[in-house]
């Protein structure tokens, strides 16, 4: 013979009298001694009563479908049932177990300690101390012990199907079993004792056995967390034979048929076979989220082709997204309310078929589910309306084509609408002055006073945007510097949209947008930046170049002039702008600066 191993440690088993077992040598685990089916045709020990009968066992399916929502809606109406009821051979195991454990479990606190980070301090990267926190999790061994029982169920016949078996699990009414009698199961079929279980159909008991000492055992578990489990238990069985009760129940629906296995004892205890899934509550979802899943892509998409996405993420567009959503938990609430009332109308209906109490509260009359839901009708018109209106916005809603960004730059901020490149045509209008320039050109200083107390009111921003617009201006003067004129547009036009207090932003636009040979840009941001700003030199300087070289003199020389009134040291600006305009090769600037500085003409004196 094969000698017989430990599946614990390895060691070899013995027989141990005082435990009706097999006990190992080494580690002392019990290995229970496998129990034999009694013989075919023989009686079983016990037998639970029958207190069910087929009416009853019908309702119960009844009940089940009726609560069940991923079936479908009219399953508890239409299906036909027949029902057999009969005994079903097993083994009962009374089990009882005491188990030594081990274990280490987990309590978590929080502590402060000391990280050195790099920090910018005068411009300069340095070491810094900073004191953070984290969740520190002490673990302590732990031990003890735990003793119980269980009764197990082992089916000793050869006809119940694998779908069946959970039901075995669930039968808590083996307290009721009784001596066998024969009388107990007159005019029920009961089936006899195979001489080979069909044991591969569920876990052994032992293993069962196992299972359920182990979730015993984790019962023990404190703290936050538990690791390390280790037991051993020793245990002693009892197995008897005894008859337990099941209602068969075929299902007809469909033209199709399905089993249901129910407890003998208790119709609410009962398992089915897979049933049919509910077809109209999954279409009726789907054709529901059309309208929010549209609008929701619709508006993101938008977002995303568009040059700056929370430009896009307009209130009014995110309330209609909003809107359909809510419309439709409403439109799946409303059905399924009337889904379970039409399942309740039915089964107090087939109650009355099969003698049995309807149930309470009993369902108001169901003649209000006759005919389509005119509100679910009316939620899906309204969704449909505002879906339309949102898609006319968003295709109609006036946009500049979008600008590719640098994924670098693409994670630092949102993408912004690119700047407007105009071509520079050979002959241009002259384009009227402004007001400020305008009294600048009548030497109205007073007036020019008066309209630079006026600057014009700057949105104020968000301190992520402001930070967001300091760092996209850096980026923005490094390209500059390596002469990247279009990079550095890029970069500071969206720190100009995320912040235009941001004047040194403007003012580095101005130059990159001269630089790439756009001066109707340059003035226009120019422009923006005098506005808010009116007492900018630079601005000013930049502003007559750029005006000078978009072929505009008489913007060129007010610029120039309202330069020199600014100025706090005007013979310096003059000497500059003379060094400007003897420089290199004459342009429109260097005419600008002439014409400026020319010397007037001294008056004669009368004889």
């Amino acid at each position: 013979m094969d000698p017989l191993i430990c599946q614990a440690c390895g060691a070899q088993l013995t027989y141990a009298a005082n435990l009706q077992a097999l006990q190992c040598d080494f580690c002392e685990t019990v290995t229970p001694i496998p129990p034999v089916a009694p013989a075919s045709g023989k009686s079983g020990q016990r037998i639970i009563p029958l207190s069910v009968d087929n009416k009853a066992f019908a309702f119960g399916v009844l009940r089940s479908l009726s609560l069940n929502h991923e079936v479908p809606d009219d399953m508890a109406e239409r299906a036909v049932l027949s029902v057999k009821a009969s005994y079903l051979p097993c083994l009962a195991h009374d089990v009882a177990y005491t188990a030594s454990w081990t274990a280490s479990f987990g309590y978590s606190r929080t502590e402060s300690y000391v990280d050195h980070v790099n920090r910018q301090v005068d411009g300069q990267s340095q070491r810094v101390a900073v004191t953070k926190t984290r969740t520190v999790i002490d673990w302590r061994p732990a031990s003890g012990q735990d003793a119980g029982k269980l009764i197990l169920l082992d089916y000793a016949g050869n006809k119940l199907p694998a779908a069946a078996l959970p039901l075995l699990d669930r039968l808590y009414c083996i307290i009721l079993a009784i001596p066998y009698k024969s009388a107990y199961h007159s005019g029920v079929d009961i089936e006899p004792y195979s001489p080979t279980p069909n044991a591969a159909l569920q876990p052994s008991a032992a293993q069962r056995a196992d299972e359920e000492i182990g979730a015993q055992v984790k019962r023990h578990g404190q703290g936050d967390r538990q690791r390390d489990w280790h037991w051993n238990a020793s245990t002693s069985w009892a197995t008897s034979s005894v008859y337990v009760p099941v209602g068969q129940v075929l299902i007809d629906y469909g033209g199709k048929q399905y089993n249901a296995w129910v407890d003998g004892t208790n119709n609410a205890n009962l398992v089915t076979d897979a049933l049919p899934p509910n077809k109209g509550k999954g279409n009726h979802m789907v054709r529901g989220m059309i309208a929010p899943v549209l609008a929701t892509a619709a508006l993101l998409l938008a977002g995303m082709a568009s040059t700056s996405f929370l430009h896009e993420m307009k209130m009014e567009r995110l309330a209609a997204v909003g809107a359909l959503w809510l419309l439709l938990i409403w439109r799946d609430s409303r059905r399924f309310k009337r889904a379970q009332h039409t399942r309740q109308s039915a089964l107090a209906r087939r109650a009355l078929e099969y003698g049995q109490p309807a149930p309470t509260p009993a369902p108001e009359p169901a003649s209000r589910d006759n005919g389509p839901d005119l509100v679910s009708l009316a939620i899906s018109l309204v969704s449909t309306v505002i879906v339309c209106a949102l898609l006319y916005k968003l295709v109609n809603d006036p946009a500049a084509p979008p600008t590719p960004v640098p994924a670098a730059r693409a994670a630092a901020a949102p993408v912004a609408a690119p700047v407007a490149v105009h071509v520079n045509q050979p002959f241009k209008p002259l384009q009227p002055l402004p007001p400020i320039l305008l009294a600048v050109d009548a030497r109205d200083w007073k007036k020019v006073r008066t309209l630079m107390a006026q600057p014009a009111p700057q949105k104020q921003a968000l301190d992520i945007e402001m930070s967001t617009s300091a760092s996209l201006l850096e980026d923005g003067i490094k390209d500059l510097r390596n002469k990247q004129s279009d990079m550095a547009i890029l970069s500071l036009s969206v720190a100009v949209q995320l912040n235009g207090a941001n004047l040194e932003a403007r003012s580095k636009l101005g130059i990159a947008l001269m630089g790439a040979g756009d001066y109707e840009g340059a003035r226009e941001a120019l422009g923006d930046l005098l506005d808010a700003a009116p007492d900018h030199l630079e601005g000013w300087r930049n502003m007559a170049e750029a005006a000078a070289l978009a072929e505009q003199p008489d913007q060129a020389d007010a610029s120039l002039r309202m330069l020199l009134h600014l100025s706090k040291n005007p013979k310096e600006t003059t000497r500059e702008l003379q060094q400007r305009a003897a420089a290199g090769e004459p342009d429109r600037f260097s005419e600008a600066v002439a014409r400026v500085l020319k010397p007037a003409a001294k008056k004669k004196k009368r004889v």
